[in-house]
Order: C-alpha cells, then sequence, then structure tokens
C-alpha cells in the first residue's frame, strides 16, 4: 500500500494582547515548539508544529500587536511577515468580549493579499455580559472564514482545524467593497490617482488600495517601500497629493471605524450601554491611590511564593554540599588529587547548585507573573503606574519587575517577561540591575556599621538617592541604542475583563521559562565557576599563592584610584559573581574565613567558616573609612550576580547586548567608588 505524503503548511498565529493568543498556541503544539529570536531582533520568536489530517502545521507565533502600523518593532515584525508571504495563512484572533476593540486589527488586513481565519475567543465572557453575537453573519460580511473557539478549553478546537484546512486550500480574503467606498468618499479623486501611480498589482501581498491608505495614514515605512517599487515620475505626483493631508491618518481611522459599525450592525446584539459596576477589588485595583499599595501587597506575596519554592531548592543545596563535603574527604583519603576534588566540590557542584536555585526562584516568579497576566491583573497594574514609571520612559508593568528585585535580581529579570515592547523590555533588565537586591545587605550593613556606626544611616540613605539617580540614566543610556518606538512611553489601553485561569497555559508558560533560563544559566555560570577556581585555588589554602592574588596585586595600582586595595579589588571582582560570595570571599582575603581552597567555594557561603571577631579587626587594621565607602558604592551598584546575567541572557536572547549591560555597570561602579572616595578624603 502507498504511502499518503504528508504536506506541510506554515500559519500565522496573531491577534492584540490578551485574546488567548499563547493560550491556543501551546494548545495546538505542545511540547513541540521552540523559542529564539527574529532574526537581527531582540523580540522572542515561538514556533511550534502539530499534525492535522495527515499535514504538518508549522505554526509562528507572531508578537502581539493592535494593528499593522508599525509603531513599534512588534508590529513592525508581524507587517514584515505578512508581506514575506511565509505563511499560507494567518489566524487572527479577537476578543469576542471587547470586538469594537478587537476588529481594528481586523481591519488593517482589508487589501492584504493573505488567506485568513478569524477566530474570536472570550466568547464566553461575551456571553456572561449579555452579548449575542451572530457568527454566521459575522462570516458573510468580512468573507473569510470566522470560527469561534473558547481558548482555555476544547470547545471549538477540532471545527477550528477543519476550517483552518479549508481555508489553506480555498484561500479566502476580508471584502473589500465597503471601506473602499469610505475611503473614496473621505480622500475623493486623490485616492484614485494615488493608486494609479502605484505598481497595478501591488508589492508583494499589499494590494494598490491597502498602500494608498497606508500612504495617507502617514506610514514612512510603507512610504519607503512604495518609492522605491513606483515609476519617479508618478511618485511625484502622489507626494504632491499626501501633502495636503496632514489628517490623513485620522481620516484612515474613521473609515476603519465606519467599516467596523458596518461589520457588526445587526450582528451583535448587546444589552443597553450603562456605566460598568466595577467589584470591590477592581475599584481598589484601579485606584490613583490604593491601587499602588494593593499591587505592591500582591507583589510581595508573589514574592514570598517565590521565596517558598526557592527555600526547597536551599534546603536541597544545604544537604548538597554537606553530601559534598563529606563525599571530598572520602575522595582525599582514597588519594584522590587535591585540586581535582577542589575543582569538583569548589567549584562544579556550586556552580550547579546556583543554577537549581535560580531555575526554582524563576519558576516561582514565573507562576506569580503568569498568573497575574493570564486572570488580566496585570493591565492594572500597568494603569495604576504609568504616570510614575513613564518619568523613566517605562510602561507601568516594569514596576512588577523592579519591587522583585528588591528581594533577588533573578527575579526582576524574569518579571520583565510581562512587558509587552521588547524594547522597554530590555530598558527594564538593565535598569533592574541597579535596584539593591537581598543579597547586597550582608556586605553594606557589616561595612558601614563598622566603619560609620550611627552614621551608617546616611551611607544607606546616599546609596539609595545614587540609586535612583543610577537608574534615571541606565534608562536614558540604555534607550539610545535601541529602536525608537512611537508612543511607547504612554499607556493607551482598554483594561481586560476578569476571567478564569487557565492552568495548562501558566504552566507551560512556567515551564518554557525554566527550560530557557536553565541553558543559558548552566553555560554562563558554570564557565565563571571554574575559571574562578582556576585563579584561586591553591593547594594550601593560601590565597596570596593563588594567580588572583597576583592579578589583585597588578591591579592594585588601577584599584588605588577608585580606593581600593588589592582584596578589596578581588572582592569587588568576586562580587559580579554573587552578591551573596562577597562576604565570604573578603573574609578569606583577610585572614579570617576558612573552610575552602578557592574563592569559588565561596558560592555557597555555608561552606565558608567566618570568624566576625577577627574579620572586623582585619577590616579596621587594613581598611581606611574613604576605602570602606567606595568599596562599599563599588559593591552596590557591581554586576548583580551570574545567575542575573543568565536570565538576563536567556531574556534578551543576546549574549552581545547582556554583556554590554554588565559592562556598563561594572565600569558605572567603579567611577561612583572613584567619586565618592575623593569626597569622602576630604570628609574623613
Amino acid at each position: 500500500m502507498q504511502a499518503v505524503a504528508q504536506k506541510n503548511i506554515t500559519i500565522g498565529l496573531m491577534g492584540q494582547p490578551n485574546t488567548g493568543k499563547s493560550t491556543l498556541f501551546n494548545g495546538l503544539t505542545g511540547s513541540r515548539q521552540h523559542v529564539g529570536n527574529w532574526a537581527g531582533k531582540t523580540v522572542e520568536q515561538k514556533q511550534g508544529e502539530f499534525t492535522y489530517n495527515n499535514t504538518t502545521y508549522n505554526i509562528v507565533d507572531l508578537p502581539g500587536t493592535y494593528s499593522l502600523a508599525a509603531n513599534s518593532e512588534e508590529e513592525l515584525i508581524t507587517r514584515n511577515y505578512v508581506y514575506s508571504s511565509k505563511s499560507d495563512a494567518i489566524v487572527v484572533m479577537i476578543d469576542a468580549s471587547q470586538l469594537e476593540r478587537s476588529m481594528y486589527l481586523l481591519s488593517d488586513f482589508i487589501g492584504v493579499r493573505v488567506p485568513l481565519v478569524v477566530v474570536p475567543t472570550m466568547i464566553d465572557v461575551a456571553e456572561k455580559n449579555g452579548k449575542k453575537i451572530d457568527y454566521k453573519k459575522l462570516e458573510q460580511r468580512l468573507g473569510v472564514p470566522v470560527v469561534p473557539i473558547v481558548a482555555t478549553q476544547k470547545d471549538g478546537i477540532s471545527r477550528f482545524l477543519s476550517r483552518l484546512e479549508a481555508a489553506t486550500s480555498h484561500k479566502k480574503y476580508i471584502e473589500t467593497n465597503f471601506i473602499t467606498q469610505k475611503y473614496h468618499e473621505s480622500f475623493g479623486t486623490d485616492f484614485d490617482k494615488v493608486i494609479a501611480a502605484l505598481p497595478k498589482s501591488g508589492i508583494g501581498n499589499y494590494s494598490s488600495q491597502w498602500i494608498a491608505a497606508k500612504l495617507f495614514e502617514g506610514d514612512d515605512n510603507i512610504k519607503t517601500l512604495a518609492k522605491e517599487k513606483s515609476d519617479q515620475s508618478s511618485w511625484k505626483t502622489v507626494e504632491s497629493i499626501l501633502d495636503s493631508y496632514s489628517d490623513g491618518a485620522i481620516i484612515g481611522a474613521n473609515c476603519k471605524y465606519e467599516w467596523i459599525d458596518h461589520v457588526l450592525a445587526n450582528a451583535v446584539q448587546a444589552p443597553p450601554k450603562t456605566r460598568q459596576k466595577k467589584s470591590g477589588f477592581d475599584r481598589i485595583a484601579i485606584h490613583p491611590i490604593w491601587g499602588k499599595p494593593l499591587a505592591v501587597v500582591l507583589v510581595l506575596l508573589g514574592f514570598i511564593v517565590s521565596i517558598i519554592v526557592a527555600l526547597i531548592a536551599k534546603v536541597i543545596t544545604e544537604v548538597v554540599t554537606t553530601l559534598a563535603a563529606q563525599a571530598g574527604v572520602a575522595l582525599l583519603a582514597a588519594g584522590t588529587a587535591p585540586f581535582l576534588v577542589s575543582l569538583i566540590v569548589e567549584a562544579l557542584v556550586p556552580g550547579l547548585l546556583m543554577v537549581m536555585y535560580m531555575v526554582a526562584f524563576v519558576s516561582g516568579v514565573s507562576f506569580v507573573f503568569g498568573f497575574m497576566e493570564d486572570v488580566g491583573y496585570m493591565a492594572r497594574v500597568a494603569y495604576v503606574f504609568d504616570n510614575l514609571m513613564s518619568k523613566l520612559g517605562l510602561h507601568g508593568k516594569s514596576v512588577m519587575p523592579f519591587l522583585m528585585s528588591f528581594g533577588c535580581t533573578i527575579g526582576g529579570v524574569s518579571g520583565a517577561r510581562v512587558i509587552d515592547s521588547s524594547r522597554q523590555r530590555l530598558i527594564t533588565i538593565a535598569t533592574s540591575w541597579a535596584v539593591p537586591c537581598a543579597g547586597t545587605w550582608g556586605v553594606v550593613g557589616l561595612m558601614s556599621s563598622l566603619f560609620f556606626g550611627v552614621n551608617a544611616v546616611w551611607v544607606i540613605i546616599s546609596l539609595f538617592a545614587v540609586a535612583i539617580l543610577h537608574m534615571k540614566f541606565t534608562s536614558w543610556f540604555f534607550e539610545r541604542g535601541l529602536p525608537q518606538q512611537e508612543g511607547e512611553a504612554g499607556l493607551i489601553m482598554e483594561l481586560p475583563p476578569y476571567h478564569k485561569p487557565n492552568w495548562k497555559t501558566i504552566f507551560n508558560y512556567v515551564w518554557s521559562r525554566i527550560k530557557g533560563v536553565a541553558s543559558k544559566a548552566l553555560s554562563v555560570i558554570m564557565v565563571v565557576a571554574i575559571v574562578i577556581w582556576l585563579l584561586s585555588y591553591t593547594s594550601t589554602g593560601n590565597i596570596e599563592n593563588s594567580a588572583i592574588y597576583a592579578v589583585g596585586k597588578f591591579l592594585e595600582p588601577v584599584g588605588s584610584i577608585f580606593g581600593l586595595s588589592w582584596q578589596l579589588v578581588i572582592a569587588f571582582i568576586v562580587s559580579a559573581m554573587g552578591k551573596e560570595a562577597a562576604l565570604g570571599a573578603i573574609a578569606v582575603l583577610f585572614g579570617a574565613g576558612t573552610g575552602v581552597s578557592s574563592l569559588a567555594g565561596t558560592l555557597v557561603t555555608s561552606s565558608v567558616a567566618i570568624n566576625q571577631t577577627g574579620l572586623e579587626a582585619a577590616l579596621l587594621s587594613a581598611v581606611q573609612a574613604p576605602q570602606a565607602l567606595a568599596f562599599i558604592f563599588a559593591f552596590f551598584f557591581n554586576v548583580p550576580c551570574m545567575a542575573a546575567v543568565a536570565a538576563s541572557a536567556s531574556e534578551s536572547q543576546s549574549y552581545k547586548w547582556t554583556l554590554k549591560v554588565a559592562a556598563y555597570y561594572f565600569i558605572t561602579a567603579l567611577i561612583l567608588a572613584g567619586v565618592v572616595y575623593r569626597i569622602a578624603l576630604l570628609i574623613f
């Protein structure tokens, strides 16, 4: 019997945020998906596949977008994908509970020659709100298949797959007659003149009518494309016409809204519009004053959940560390080379444990933020914090990663995933590094109280004041190197309705984050742990016999410019490996820490036996107050830890960009230390 040849179909999946797009994608592809970046971009690209009726469907989850206007990097990527003809069909998801808003994205497809399947979701929410939608009438007016589904359930999925299969065989496009008439009414004969000057067959998947509409709307990218493809003499006519339409974008939008009204007329029955009654929780959630403390409380609760998950990993870490130490003793007794035992016990095992702890914490953060996003609360956070965050040029959602960063920078970096704009997500990640994590305060508390006594409070206040300025400068510094997007700091949105969480979607989201972070963390943390071990290992345990001591002494003349002795230079370098590791490293460097033969062993602080009294005496005798203050600032603003670096590389999908951020923090920390040291010399 001859085997039936299997077909391959490529589908683009798109829609506005909060329409259940990720839920449908995960439901269709399951574990058969992979995550990368769009070529030359820092925007995440998710692809997956599934099989139906002997056909393999490759599905591309396009970035969430409200239109094809290309005002953001995400919208530009989506539009370029539509233009590229890489897909056999596009599935556009719209929110049935807010059709008027969702339909605007569809209006931008009128004149685009790509087969469409329209999928209304949230139909259960629409019904709960009293809306009755005639989907057959919608399909007749649109001219393309309309398949309503509940993305959180299997309801309608089989019918969707059947209609999708038919759509790829019998290609249908959105009906254009009504909006063409409206364009003629609004722009008159000028609309026909512009169309006549364009290539008759259009450009790529764009019809000449669609291109003309975008030109009147003032779309610069389409203007460049049309100019390249048009006759130059004809193009001068087009430019002269367009120059007289400064309000073309508004006119075009009005035409689209009239089209939306036409499509929905008598197809949607809704109860009389009354002022929507908000729940008691929602009244607080979006309150300009009380909404902020509510968000902070919920983030703290989320942080507690994350800590509980991480504590499980912490307990495992303590047990494994003890077992590793015992195994090390047994290996030495069996005649194993000491350097090999040290490598395993003080570099490989601590590195793996750090990765495990990081993955545990990220899973907790991802679960909390994924839950908030899925039920619709995250949009409320963005709303109430938008004015505050816009002062940093950021989205309101950026406050969530910042709050998480006070506990752990890994949480802040991973939490930035909820920000839709890739540009603002990257800026948020870079800025969150300036927020002091919990691991910072061991060293800052020790040195500030030891050297400045009751005046330590002024040191803390100064650190926070500089941190605020640092965040402002960091935001400005990194936004310059990223493509500008229109209207990204300001917030224009319609709050999505609350709905029940889809646990499968949330756990799929958590699993995808764990996989991405773990792979990056292993490569980054293990390499750094081994390098630090190689530089600092000595068979005697005397740091002065190590390579890193030679490096520290070599850099001491440079370090002195910033007020750092050779011990403090090494401690500063090691602190970039982990803030928690810095205290153990300082103890070893000043002869008050035992139990390790390399600084890599300080990754697990319980491995270092610290003589607190001896450490304080050694610091007071070897370090002056100006040096201590300089080190506090250098330490405070240094790279948070290698786990944060790994998380940033995972979220940004760019080692190059992450290394730029790391270099920036390393250099600015030294500059701040140098400035503080010079000022302190005048005071002390």
